[in-house]
């Protein structure tokens, strides 16, 4: 050990704590879109514990947003390599960037090796599977077309693809059109939007992307039998927040310190049910009906044995309304991508 990694232990010692704080300015320099901030923050909690699985991930994260997505992909290659972070979580990020960065052939091995040794949990397995087969598809059809910043006309073979292929293309075609010019991926994305067929979580995606490349103008979005027309400048940075987090701190009350595994997938069934929503807010805005219906979809998803009438009579909420929101997650649970 030399003497700058005695130091770092030394300071791990007087300064207890300092890596976890160390990531929670990165996880916050995440959300205030401070991508280098962010990098920086990880990497020095790593200087620290080479082996925290936050830091780690964070980095990986970090360089996403970045679209250094080679570096990236090594970073969750050796975490799954060495188990360390979740392993579904980390699997998730590195068949995505995998994906985006054209390498079909290795995602193929890859899930085939997964799918044929394991069971998959069940929200994974059908977009695993997914994956499988878009990948397999773009092996047999070969690469797609070089998408850069000069390019000023969005490229007609990614725009039918957007508008006429499976999620999982569209997704790709979505990943790449974002390299181009805000104005250029404008023009490529406004039928997307206005076909209410398309995915609600793609058009969420797209809408994200908009806001990112700080388009001014009026797009029109078709969702759940609605048409809304708002410039893209006036559409809320993160997709309901803050009534988010509120129902999360009600049901976290009922589970999270009793069962933090199932409050954690509650959470991540919730944040992408609000995702795929957006910018459409939740009917009705009541933090009490969505905290119960998420708790009682939570319990069914794991094979609890649940009492939907309980569950009503702890958050005081009428159990048909409940049952009514818990309907309205499922159905987009179940049908909406998931990436």
């Amino acid at each position: 050990m030399n003497e700058e990694q005695k130091k770092l232990q030394e300071n791990v010692v007087l300064f207890p704590g300092v890596v976890e704080k160390l990531v929670g300015k990165g996880m916050e320099a995440l959300k205030e879109k401070k991508f280098s901030d962010a990098l920086s923050f990880f990497e020095q909690a790593l200087e620290i514990d080479p082996d925290h699985p936050q830091g780690r991930f964070g980095v990986a994260l970090s360089l996403i947003e970045q679209s250094r997505l080679d570096e990236a992909k090594a970073v969750t290659e050796k975490m799954l390599k060495e188990d360390i972070g979740s392993y579904y979580d980390i699997l998730q990020v590195h068949i995505s960037l995998l994906v985006q960065l054209g390498q079909y052939d290795d995602v193929v091995a890859m899930l085939e090796g997964i799918m044929g040794e394991e069971k998959l949990p069940a929200n994974l397995a059908e977009s695993f599977y997914h994956l499988l087969h878009f990948s397999r598809q773009m092996v047999d059809d070969g690469p797609l077309i070089d998408v850069t910043e000069e390019i000023q006309v969005p490229p007609e073979d990614l725009v039918h693809m957007l508008n006429t292929g499976v999620p999982e293309k569209q997704w790709l075609a979505i990943q790449m059109l974002g390299k181009l010019p805000g104005q250029v991926f404008f023009e490529a994305i406004t039928q997307f939007l206005k076909t209410e067929e398309h995915d609600p979580v793609l058009k969420s995606m797209v809408l994200q992307l908009l806001k990112e490349k700080n388009i001014e103008e009026k797009v029109e979005i078709h969702k759940f039998g609605k048409i809304i027309i708002k410039n893209v400048s006036d559409l809320e940075n993160v997709f309901h927040e803050k009534f988010g987090k509120d129902t999360l701190v009600l049901v976290s009350e009922h589970l999270e310190s009793e069962n933090p595994s199932l409050y954690e997938m509650i959470s991540h069934v919730w944040w992408h049910y609000l995702f795929a929503l957006y910018p459409i807010s939740p009917e009705p805005l009541n933090t009490k009906l969505w905290a119960a219906a998420i708790h009682k979809i939570g319990g069914e998803m794991t094979g609890m044995d649940i009492d939907e009438l309980q569950i009503a009579k702890q958050y005081h909420v009428d159990l048909e309304e409940m049952l009514q929101c818990s309907l309205k997650i499922m159905e987009i649970e179940q049908g909406a991508f998931k990436g």
